[in-house]
């Protein structure tokens, strides 16, 4: 019965040591709030922002309703500073899921708010935009991808370049195991289990 135990346990963990590296895989959330620009309404050009690198034209956090509303908290990104711009950051060989929510800017034409998601300067995704209302008008957009090595993510403005386009905010990226990995989880789970009944077993028969 001990070996019994010490078998489960270790096959077990070495289920769970497999599937590891495929888990490790990049996670990130974002919504644009970890700076506080005060109270007033307004908006910088920065060159990188929450893990995000900008491009030649830099990214633009827009603050406090200067333009339309934010989903989340008081800051997001436009993506068309003084010419269509661009952000992007390094990510994990891996299975995922990216979320984000996007807006037309407010009172401008569908021409100048597409955003596109670009996987190593490869188009993947699109938010192909809208004419902007009075408001912002968010809307969460979701894309699954696998990616075979390290990666580079980019969200670029693909509308007319004239200092006005789409909106981004609430970015997020999670990981999703390959179904290999789930059965290896499900195995090592499984064994651990059938190992602590077998343990418990013991204890009766030795009470």
């Amino acid at each position: 019965m001990r070996i019994m135990k010490v078998l489960g346990l270790t096959a077990a963990s070495a289920a769970l040591a497999l599937a590891g590296p495929a888990l490790a895989a990049t996670t990130f959330s974002t919504n644009f709030d970890s700076t506080d620009f005060g109270t007033a309404p307004g908006f910088t050009t920065l060159t990188s922002y929450e893990g995000w690198n900008g491009g030649p034209n830099g990214i633009e956090v827009q603050y406090n309703n200067v333009a339309g509303r934010a989903f989340s908290g008081n800051n997001f990104v436009e993506l068309d500073t003084n010419a269509n711009s661009s952000m992007s950051r390094i990510i994990d060989a891996g299975n995922y899921v990216l979320n984000y929510w996007y807006s037309d800017r407010p009172g401008v034409a569908a021409r100048s708010n597409g955003i596109t998601v670009l996987l190593d300067g490869d188009r993947a995704f699109t938010s192909t935009g809208g004419a902007g209302g009075s408001q912002t008008d968010w809307r969460q957009q979701t894309f699954a991808f696998n990616v075979a090595e390290r990666t580079r993510l980019t969200f670029r403005a693909i509308g007319t370049s004239d200092s006005l386009g789409g909106y981004i905010d609430s970015v997020s990226l999670s990981a999703v195991p390959e179904p290999t990995t789930w059965a290896m989880m499900i195995a090592g789970f499984g064994m651990m289990g059938f190992a602590l009944r077998n343990r418990a077993k013991a204890k009766v028969a030795y009470a």
